[in-house]
């Protein structure tokens, strides 16, 4: 569905007449966010949001496995494994981070001269910095990210996640820097 954009104006001209002004552009905006508890979910995802664990931030969490190692903290390095999809079962993010040393928010480490991301650095989607909080090493966990903690009314600077598109996601943490 489209919406329009709710914003008229009234302004007074010359001579007592009044006109209507619209506040640019005359085509359509980005969806409204959907109500994540309401979506209904590819059952490839195995989404099931009452199974799951709001946080504040309207993310929401569950762990398919808890892992017994180091547990992740933020401004640790981190080292993780994800994928990702649209609520309808979409691929849209597959693949290990960070990928290489010039990755943002990576670092190598001088323990074992493997390359990190630090956790709570801000260089990713929000909801990888507050998802991967408290995992333990060897834990996977899934996430129902609302779109402000994800790509947001924009959507994907590649253009493979829409606007306003509830993402799910599954975390593997790998290591954390000792």
């Amino acid at each position: 569905m489209i919406r329009i954009r709710p914003c008229l104006r009234l302004l007074a001209a010359s001579g007592g007449a009044l006109i209507l002004a619209g506040c640019g552009g005359d085509g359509p905006t980005t969806p409204e966010p959907p109500n994540i508890e309401e979506l209904e979910y590819a059952p490839s995802l195995g989404v099931d949001i009452s199974r799951m664990t709001r946080l504040a931030s309207g993310l929401y969490i569950r762990d398919l496995v808890e892992g017994e190692g180091t547990r992740a903290e933020p401004q640790t390095g981190i080292r993780f494994n994800f994928q990702g999809w649209l609520h309808d079962g979409t691929p849209v993010d597959m693949g290990g981070y960070p990928q290489h040393q010039f990755s943002p928010g990576a670092f190598v480490s001088p323990f074992d001269n493997e390359v990190y991301y630090l956790l709570g650095s801000g260089q990713t989607i929000a909801a990888w910095d507050l998802g991967l909080d408290g995992m333990r090493v060897g834990g996977r966990r899934q996430l129902v990210v609302p779109p402000r903690l994800a790509f947001g009314g924009a959507g994907s600077p590649d253009r493979r996640v829409p606007g306003n598109a509830v993402m799910v996601y599954v975390l593997e943490l790998l290591a954390v820097e000792p």
